[in-house]
C-alpha cells in the first residue's frame, strides 16, 4: 500500500493573494499510481490565516491580514496500467481582517470590504505516469490550469492571479520499510503574463513549487504519521521594496506580478478509516518568505476509492 499524505495546500499570497497552489490538492503521494480501474475521490478543506505582509528587505506590513477558506474536490482515476488522470476545482471564501482603511489600492479591491466573498478559481487537469518502481518510485506530471471565474487579482485580499498555466513536475517515492517512506515533489509552471496593460505584461510570472514529506505508518498501516515541508519561488517579478520606483501601470496592479518566494514546514496525520475511506489532518506553518503573508495554513480532508 503506498503511503497517503494529508492534503496540506501551499498559501501563497500577497496583499491577501491567497493563491492556493492545486499542485498540493492531490490527497496520495504522487510517485505512486494505484491498480488499473482505480477511482479516488477527495474533499479537503484549507483554512489559511495571515495577520502581515512580509517584505524583501524592508521592515514588514502590519494589520493587513486575510483569513481563507478553500474547499476542493478532487477525482483521479486510473484507466490503463500506471497512467493516473486527475482534476480539481477549488471554491474560496476570503475575508479581509486587515486595517480596511490603511492600505487603499487605486487598480481596485472589490474583496477589501471586510466582508467574505467567495469564489471558484482555477480547474487544474492533468496526468501522471509511474514510470518506476523500484529502487525508487517514479511519475512524471504535466497538468493545465485554466481559472473559470473572474474573480478579483488586485487588492489586499484576491483570490489569485487569474493566469492559465502549464504544469510539469516530477514525483520521487522511496519505501524503506513497510512503515517509513519518503517522498519528493517538484513542479515547474509556465505561466502566462498579466496582460492588463504593456507594462505588466513585460514582468515573468513562472515559478516553481516543492515539497518534500517522510512518514512512518502505524497500526497495520493504517495510521500515517508525516512531517513535511513546501516551498514557492517566482522566477522574476517586482519587489515590495521597488513600489516607489515603479511606472504608474505596474504600482497600480502590483499584487499580481509580486516576485513572491514562501517555505512553510509542519506535518499531518492521516487514517485509514476502510479499505475505501481515508481522513487527514495537516498543518503547514510560516517559515520564511518575501513579497507574500506570513499565511499558516491547516488542512483536513476526506479521501474515498468507490473503486
Amino acid at each position: 500500500m503506498r503511503p497517503v499524505i494529508a492534503s496540506v495546500v501551499v498559501a501563497s499570497s500577497a496583499l491577501g493573494l491567497v493563491a492556493m497552489s492545486s499542485v498540493w490538492n492531490d490527497a496520495h503521494a504522487q510517485a505512486w499510481v494505484e491498480a488499473k480501474g482505480n477511482l479516488d475521490v477527495d474533499l479537503d478543506y484549507n483554512l489559511a490565516m495571515s495577520d502581515k505582509i512580509v517584505h524583501d528587505s524592508t521592515p514588514a506590513t502590519p494589520n493587513a491580514g486575510t483569513t481563507t477558506q478553500e474547499l476542493t474536490i478532487g477525482a483521479g482515476y486510473v484507466p490503463i496500467p500506471k497512467l493516473a488522470v486527475t482534476a480539481s476545482l477549488p471554491l474560496v471564501l476570503l475575508k479581509y481582517v486587515g486595517d480596511k482603511t490603511a492600505y487603499p489600492h487605486a487598480g481596485g479591491g472589490r474583496y477589501d470590504d471586510g466582508a467574505t466573498h467567495a469564489t471558484l478559481t482555477d480547474l487544474r487537469a492533468g496526468v501522471r505516469y509511474q514510470v518506476l518502481e523500484d529502487p525508487v518510485a517514479l511519475s512524471p506530471h504535466v497538468a493545465v490550469s485554466i481559472p473559470v471565474t473572474d474573480y478579483e487579482t488586485v487588492g489586499n485580499t484576491v483570490a489569485g492571479r487569474h493566469l492559465k498555466a502549464l504544469h510539469l513536475g516530477l514525483s520521487v517515492g522511496r519505501l524503506f520499510t513497510e512503515a517509513l517512506y519518503a517522498h519528493a515533489l517538484y513542479e515547474f509552471s509556465l505561466v502566462e503574463r498579466y496582460d492588463r496593460n504593456a507594462d505588466t505584461e513585460r514582468i515573468g510570472q513562472n515559478r516553481s513549487d516543492a515539497a518534500v514529506t517522510i512518514g512512518y505508518k502505524l497500526l497495520d498501516q493504517k495510521l500515517d504519521i508525516h512531517l513535511d515541508g513546501s516551498m514557492r519561488i517566482t522566477h522574476g517579478g517586482i519587489s515590495f521594496d521597488d513600489l516607489n520606483t515603479l511606472p504608474l501601470q505596474q504600482l497600480m496592479f502590483h499584487d499580481a506580478i509580486l516576485a513572491e518566494s514562501i517555505f512553510l514546514a509542519g506535518g499531518g496525520v492521516s487514517y485509514q478509516i476502510t479499505d475505501s475511506l481515508a481522513a487527514n489532518l495537516g498543518a503547514r506553518l510560516f517559515v520564511t518568505g518575501t513579497n507574500t503573508q506570513n499565511a499558516n495554513v491547516f488542512a483536513l480532508g476526506v479521501a474515498w476509492s468507490p473503486l
